[in-house]
């Protein structure tokens, strides 16, 4: 067994704890969407906070080299 695979499967045990709220990347403190906006920038469309340079998926399905 792998740190990894031990990793997956003690994760897997408490995906029933998930926030799996539809807003859950929503900032919820008074100044955490402030301090979201200064590190990101505005958020986008659907309220996400990407960064600069951050592409949606693309057609080709590839990474974005870093």
């Amino acid at each position: 067994m792998t740190p990894e695979n031990r990793t997956d499967t003690t994760e897997a045990a408490h995906m029933d704890e998930v926030d799996v709220n539809p807003a859950v990347h929503r900032a919820t403190e008074p100044d955490e969407e402030e301090i979201l906006t200064e590190l990101y920038g505005a958020p986008d469309a659907d309220g996400v906070f990407r960064g600069a340079g951050a592409d949606e998926d693309d057609a080709s399905g590839e990474e974005d080299a870093g």
